[in-house]
């Protein structure tokens, strides 16, 4: 778990700031949407601070407005729930201050529907990876076969030194599979590594009890109100509360190469306020909230089944039978 959040200056669009009097804050923190004459806003900011627990089948009914590649469909189920005021009321948070009694709520939004992170697929042991040397190359397994024979009959024909030529080919099979495992263990120990590395070095500002907060990208939950700009990767799927001038660039999860463009007016028909996971920011700011997290979101799916072993193409299947006639001829 990385570090606790921590405090950052809440200043300009998308950082919220009080009324200062002298020294003296005259009211709580809300987002800056005044600042742009192109900023959408939704026209009526929730205002819920229930400190209830999160019912588990609200999973079910964002999941209606988080299909993959249903924008149609998604923006009238989101209609249908109220819009961007009825999901903050749905996920019982609030477009301006965020999660209200975070240090109660958020760990048990975490435990029910989830970190903000992707498990990783099961490693294969040192041992595992010797045995697919061995199994995955028939020229090994002919090596072996091959040894013993040699052994066997160096021994019928000479008990004294027989054994020499045998225990040279075992030997020979033994040293690059063992080297090979070794490689092959390390190469993924170092792999591992550096996406545990990469994973948590970023950051986003969220808010939390109207307290602008900076944390771990993991930390975040369903319901936080996350702040973003251009350059920002989008940490988890969500819903737009306010944008100015946001273009996003979403090549990664649905492969179109324009960025596009995003704003919050329901009314608009070309209306995209749906932040998916994976993409970037490439123009404006946001805040959004959030809806799907880890390997509930968009990208923490294509991921999971990214990660599932796939068959082999016909071509794929042919060559290998091509090759392996080759070697059998050889």
């Amino acid at each position: 778990m990385c570090p606790g959040p921590v405090p950052v200056p809440r200043q300009g669009q998308g950082q919220g700031q009080g009324e200062m009097n002298g020294n003296h804050v005259t009211s709580p923190a809300k987002a800056d949407t005044s600042s742009s004459t192109s900023s959408s806003t939704p026209s009526t900011p929730t205002t819920s601070n229930t400190n209830t627990k999160l019912p588990v089948d609200v999973k079910d009914q964002i999941s209606k407005i988080n299909e993959a590649q249903s924008r149609t469909s998604n923006l009238t189920n989101l209609h249908t729930l109220g819009g961007i005021d009825g999901i903050a009321t749905l996920l019982q948070t609030n477009i301006d201050t965020g999660i209200t009694n975070a240090t109660i709520d958020v760990p048990h939004r975490r435990t029910v529907f989830g970190c903000n992170s992707l498990p990783s697929s099961p490693r294969q042991s040192w041992f595992e990876l010797f045995i697919d040397c061995i199994k995955d190359d028939e020229t090994v397994q002919i090596l072996i076969v091959a040894a013993v024979v040699s052994l066997l009959v160096g021994m019928y024909d000479d008990p004294t030194t027989g054994y020499v030529e045998g225990c040279a080919i075992l030997a020979a099979v033994l040293i690059v599979s063992v080297v090979t495992a070794t490689n092959d263990y390390q190469k993924e120990t170092q792999f591992r590594e550096l996406s545990d590395v990469s994973d948590d070095g970023i950051e986003n500002i969220v808010i939390r009890d109207g307290v602008a907060v900076k944390i771990n990208c993991k930390d975040i939950v369903i319901g936080d109100i996350i702040k973003l700009e251009a350059g920002d990767a989008i940490p988890c799927d969500g819903i737009l509360c306010y944008c100015d001038s946001l273009e996003v660039d979403e090549s990664a999860l649905t492969g179109e190469p324009l960025d596009i463009e995003k704003n919050v007016n329901l009314n608009d028909g070309n209306c995209d306020p749906f932040m998916l996971s994976g993409c970037t920011c490439t123009a404006g700011t946001a805040t959004l909230i959030a809806i799907a997290v880890g390997k509930d979101s968009q990208w923490g799916i294509i991921k999971a089944h990214l990660e599932k072993e796939q068959d082999q193409t016909p071509l794929q299947e042919k060559l290998d039978v091509m090759a392996n006639n080759i070697g059998n001829v050889g």
